[in-house]
Formats: structure tokens, C-alpha cells, sequence
């Protein structure tokens, strides 16, 4: 009978992160994620395409948390500057997360479609919530440009000569 291995996905997610975190992106691979878990490398394969999947996966659960943070912030602000201040905060939080590991896969040579569709993923779900919070205050006048400013907060929080205080000063005068 075949050796029952419970909560392997879980596991998977793990044995990457750990292996993320502590040597890299480079070093991750099927084989090693195999032999982390104690199975064999088809059954990595049973739950995951392939590394770029395993890696997605990983981020994903950190995603999910980022955008329950904005979605607390936005409904918790008491302006609108101080949800997307909140927004910023919960975004930058998950790309110093992440950032090293995304510069490791684009100098490896990794898909830039794949980049470019994540980023219109991100960047729809960040435009929803700055959706929320314009209607929240009732700014409609800034809701046709919640993209824009989706865009806007995901650049600033990838770009390390940018800050809070540059989102908190264009709110200001956007609001004037």
C-alpha cells in the first residue's frame, strides 16, 4: 500500500517558504522541495505545475492577508488620505516581503507576461478597494481615476526613493 502522506500541499508551501526565505529563489526547486517534504518529486507535481506556481502559491496566502489589511484600513479610515495611506502601508508591507524574490526571478530570466498579468491582477484588486474608500467619503469625482491611482500606490511601494508621505501629499492636493 502506498505511504499516506497528510496535508502535503501545506507542507509544499512551507518547505518553499522556508527554502524562499533562507536561500532564494535561485535555489529553489522541485527536487529540493521533494526531498524537503520527504516524497518523491512526481508528487510535487501532483500539486503544483511548476516552480513559478509553487512560488505564486506561496505569495498568494501573503496577498490574501495585504488585501484584508486594505480592505480594514479603507474601512476603518477617518479620510480619504488616510486610506490610502493605509492602503500604501498594507502594499508595502507585502512587496518588502517579496522584493528580493521578484528581482531574482526577473534576473533569471523569468516570463515577463507572466510579471505584466500579475501586475493587472494586483493592480484591479488595489483599485477596487480605493473604489470603497472614494465611495466611503463620497469623492466621486476621484472615482474614475481609482486606477490611476492604484497604479500611482503600487509604483511607490515598489520603488524604495518613495514613501507615505509622498501618496499622503498627493491626496492632499488632489483633495483640494
Amino acid at each position: 500500500m502506498p505511504k499516506q502522506i497528510t496535508d502535503v500541499k501545506n507542507k509544499l508551501l512551507d518547505a518553499a517558504e522556508k527554502i524562499l526565505k533562507t536561500e532564494g529563489y535561485e535555489a529553489l526547486s522541485m527536487r529540493k522541495i521533494a526531498k524537503e517534504c520527504s516524497i518523491a518529486v512526481g508528487t510535487v507535481y501532483n500539486y503544483v505545475q511548476n516552480k513559478e506556481e509553487l512560488v505564486a502559491l506561496v505569495m498568494m496566502e501573503d496577498w490574501t492577508q495585504a488585501l484584508s489589511d486594505m480592505a480594514g484600513c479603507v474601512q476603518k479610515s477617518e479620510s480619504v488620505t488616510q486610506g490610502m495611506c493605509g492602503i500604501y502601508q498594507a502594499l508595502q508591507s507585502f512587496v518588502e516581503k517579496y522584493r528580493d524574490i521578484w528581482t531574482q526571478y526577473s534576473q533569471m530570466g523569468g516570463s515577463s507576461s507572466a510579471i505584466s498579468s500579475h501586475h493587472m491582477i494586483l493592480r484591479s484588486q488595489i483599485d477596487e478597494q480605493i473604489q470603497k474608500l472614494m465611495e466611503n467619503f463620497e469623492q466621486q469625482q476621484l472615482l474614475g481615476l481609482s486606477p490611476l491611482l492604484a497604479e500611482m500606490v503600487l509604483a511607490a511601494a515598489m520603488q524604495p526613493d518613495m514613501n507615505e508621505g509622498l501618496i499622503r501629499e498627493m491626496m492632499e492636493r488632489l483633495l483640494k
